[in-house]
């Protein structure tokens, strides 16, 4: 991951942009889908939710 990170920066010095990189990039629905991270924002509604009854 790290190395990816270290291309896409390369990239953007050398010519200012990320555009020919794109598709080594993850998307933000990617990166949600592996974190599960709407599982984990239903259950901060939840918590919340439950603080204010």
């Amino acid at each position: 991951m790290s190395k990816a990170a270290e291309n896409v920066y390369s990239v953007l010095r050398q010519r200012g942009t990320q555009k020919s990189c794109t598709d080594a990039m993850q998307t933000r629905d990617e990166l949600y889908e592996v974190l599960d991270y709407h599982k984990y924002e239903r259950k901060l509604d939840e918590l919340f939710a439950a603080e204010k009854s």
